[in-house]
């Protein structure tokens, strides 16, 4: 799978050892995060993602802009180092890469499992229903909250998720995958509830592009 989706499901950002907050307070700033993201409709923000592979002993670094509307309508267009446009329409997920001329098509569900940040960001997964919050960090102007998945997951180890401390939007998240991989994201410039067009979220294959088609749908047209 090409390295760009495969960093973009594990999302993340370092957790700085403090002293965590008392129980109750740990669940009212997990319930803030959740309904201030449950009242955000559509969500943009510049990011810059770091993502660690431990077999390869090297981070990769890259920044582009993300535009998400719930539910599950996402666009991820990756500006440095190497240009790539990933889309996602609900149920299909489209993932161009210029350079090389090639569009990969596939199902949403064949590339995210209910558990990843990129659901819960699109809308269409909840805190308490899919991790178990093992603690909650305030530092300063943020808040820090370290999950465990309650399923067992083939790859993901822990959640990491940073959010304003005043107004709890999510500002950063972290995934660990259990073969020792990390990818760090920061959001910045961030806008919610503004108009983003459907448009926005439908890829149209530019001439001379080859498509690589996973979707069960075309298969089945065959």
């Amino acid at each position: 799978m090409n390295k760009t989706l495969s960093h973009l499901v594990l999302l993340a950002l370092l957790l700085f050892p403090s002293p965590a907050l008392p129980a109750s307070e740990e669940q009212s700033a997990v319930d803030s995060i959740q309904k201030a993201y449950e009242n955000t409709r559509t969500f943009r923000a510049f990011f810059v993602q770091k993502a660690y592979v431990k077999m390869m002993d090297r981070v990769q670094e890259t920044q582009g802009e993300v535009y998400i509307k719930k539910p599950g309508k996402m666009k991820w267009v990756y500006s440095a180092p190497d240009p790539q446009v990933l889309i996602s329409n609900n149920k299909l997920l489209w993932l161009y890469v210029p350079e090389d001329r090639q569009a990969n098509k596939m199902p949403v569900d064949n590339v995210y499992s209910s558990n990843t940040p990129a659901l819960f960001l699109a809308g269409k997964g909840k805190l308490t229903e899919s991790f178990i919050v093992s603690q909650v960090v305030r530092n300063e102007d943020q808040i820090t909250v370290v999950m465990v998945p309650k399923r067992e997951d083939l790859n993901l180890e822990k959640m990491v998720l940073q959010a304003d401390g005043k107004n709890y939007q999510i500002v950063g998240s972290t995934v660990y995958d259990k073969l020792g991989n990390k990818t760090e994201i920061e959001f910045n410039n961030i806008q919610v509830n503004m108009d983003l067009p459907e448009e926005m979220f439908q890829f149209k294959v530019p001439e001379g592009v080859e498509v690589m088609d996973f979707s069960p749908i075309q298969k089945n047209n065959r």
